[in-house]
């Protein structure tokens, strides 16, 4: 799929509506269930047509549970002390606009761009009064990058492509140039597990930051050609080549929603000896070639085979450091950076279907030279060279399973919409840099012998699951619609070892419950949603320690929340 469609090529007949397209249908009628009404403008030339689409969120936030001292320490005391309980965490507002141009319907182009501006977000962050001197912003201000895409007012370009629709003989070549986003596979929540892990940047910190943000808000556009060649109506070859690399973005250091005070591109330094450097980024020129097959035998079943050759857009090592000088063992100068790791390959396979009622999608794929988890400090005393960059790396496994399932009229409800998603990783070797690497299978002895998920260690294998359940009302009140959405998420088995791998660590859980009201007034739907969110995990004792250590989400035990939010188009 791609996150921002375009008049599709000719399509092949199927005996009924493939599988694929059931999944975004009902996804879309989890996720964001507004209407969008686009103005459309009167041109003179019926050749042309143009619509411009505008999306307009409020968000308002407060948290509701308070502090727990055993989570505040050095490094993690700034995100947790900005906000009390009872104080409101957000009141911000957000706007996206698409504007599209076609001709004839075979060719055309598209330009979006974003806004925003959170009134409620302060000019300086809080310290535990024990750590002020080592802050991660000096005197606790906060930087431009922070004041740009937490405070604002701020607006970026997103989208800015060319695309047509070609004849070639008897096939048909749909073509795209210019920035955009794209992320093919069977997923139906985060893609770590999926073919198109870091295919485009995510931009997490919108998804924090802007409750009910779609995926063409949250997946970031690169500069990039992308092409779908319907080659016959059962084979189709899709192609992407990039030209930038974008990382992708984080809730960051000394924010509500982030543990680590020093991630990632906003705190200034580490302490007050350790500054922070530019990134170590990946290049442009990643590739990406799968190819499609839709038999007339499977009945609206496809098949995928993917090649691709990238550098990942999620920072392997978010804050490496690098220690210059020392007197004894404490460190007296030094820097840090984030790494984002190069010439990733993936092998890998889709396969969607109808099962009953249930749209399944499948994907399983094979990655090399992978960045695994990876601790500790680079020492380079003495004008020793600058050391590796990227950390361990290795070759990992990883496979998904995806379900969506429409329920018709109940006693209960009106209908629902439920989905689900198992993602599963596995590491097969650790090819380099055996010695950085937070597992068990580092050359280092005795680390990670033990309590691996507490310690956050690797582990061989891991797995969770994702779920999401939405019962509606219709017609509850003169046109407006009720619904209860709910999200749960939960880490059912050990930690995975590759960075960015969509697994949550084992017995961390999310779970987020909400009211939802749609009123249809005149051409507009007025969406307004309250929702609660509360996190935790793994927490207890390691050997011979005298207090508590916290694995996952359990670092976020004590930031529980509620959002408001209102949203309409037009």
């Amino acid at each position: 799929m791609s996150t921002h469609p375009v008049p599709p090529v000719t399509a092949p007949s199927a005996k009924r509506t493939p599988p694929i397209a059931i999944s975004l249908l009902a996804l879309a009628a989890t996720c964001t269930p507004y209407e969008v009404n686009a103005v459309d403008f009167d041109l003179t030339n019926p050749d042309f047509e143009a619509r411009l689409d505008t999306t307009v969120r409020y968000n308002s936030g407060w948290r509701t549970s308070g502090r727990e001292k055993g989570l505040v320490n050095t490094n993690t005391d700034e995100g947790n002390y900005l906000f009390d309980k009872g104080d409101q965490v957000l009141s911000r507002l957000d706007i996206y606009s698409e504007f599209d141009l076609s001709y004839q319907g075979r060719y055309g182009a598209r330009l979006s761009a974003a806004g925003w501006y959170d009134s409620n977000f302060p000019d300086k962050g809080e310290s535990d009064p024990r750590f002020a001197s080592q802050a991660s912003y000096p005197n606790n201000r906060y930087s431009g990058y922070i004041d740009r895409y937490y405070q604002g007012p701020s607006a970026e370009f997103m989208d800015a492509f060319v695309w047509g629709n070609f004849n070639l003989g008897s096939t048909n070549l749909n073509l795209k140039a210019g920035r955009f986003a794209w992320l093919p596979g069977e997923f139906v929540f985060g893609n770590g597990g999926s073919v198109s892990y870091s295919m485009a940047p995510n931009d997490g910190m919108k998804s924090d930051l802007s409750p009910g943000a779609s995926a063409k808000e949250t997946a970031l556009p690169i500069e990039q050609i992308g092409g779908i060649w319907q080659l016959t109506p059962q084979w189709s070859l899709m192609t992407q080549y990039t030209l930038e690399f974008r990382p992708s973005r984080i809730s960051e250091g000394g924010t509500f929603f982030q543990v680590a005070d020093v991630a990632l591109e906003g705190p200034p330094r580490v302490n007050s000896l350790i500054r922070r450097r530019d990134a170590h980024e990946g290049d442009n020129g990643d590739i990406a070639v799968g190819l499609k097959w839709q038999p007339d035998w499977a009945d609206g079943d496809s098949f995928g085979l993917w090649y691709r050759r990238f550098d990942d857009k999620t920072a392997s090592w978010n804050t490496q450091t690098v220690i210059t000088g020392l007197a004894g063992p404490i460190p007296t100068s030094g820097y840090a950076r984030a790494v984002y790791a190069k010439d990733i390959e993936l092998y890998g396979l889709t396969y969607n279907t109808l099962l009953d009622a249930w749209t399944v999608g499948a994907e399983l794929n094979y990655r090399k030279n992978m960045p695994l988890l990876s601790t500790g400090s680079y020492l380079a005393l003495g004008g020793a060279p600058e050391p590796d960059l990227e950390g361990a790396r290795g070759n990992t496994l990883h496979a998904l399973l995806s379900g969506i399932m429409t329920i018709n009229k109940s006693p209960l409800f009106d209908s629902g919409a439920l989905a689900l998603q198992l993602d599963y990783t596995r590491l097969q070797s650790v090819t380099s840099n055996k010695a950085r690497f937070n597992g068990r299978d580092s050359d280092v002895a005795g680390r990670c012998q033990d309590h691996e998920v507490l310690r956050g260690c690797a582990t061989r294998d891991a797995m969770s699951l994702s779920s999401s359940f939405t019962p509606t009302w219709q017609q509850v009140f003169p046109s407006v619609d009720l619904s209860m959405p709910i999200v749960a998420l939960y880490g059912i088995d050990g930690n995975a070892a590759a960075v960015g791998a969509g697994t949550l660590p084992e017995k961390s859980w999310l779970l987020r419950v909400g009211g939802r009201a749609e009123w249809l007034l005149g051409t507009h739907k007025h969406q307004f949603d309250l929702s609660y969110t509360t996190r935790d995990g793994m927490k207890d004792k390691l050997p011979g320690a005298s207090t508590n250590s916290y694995s996952g989400l359990a670092n976020l035990r004590d930031r529980d929340y509620v959002i408001f939010t209102y949203q309409t188009a037009f």
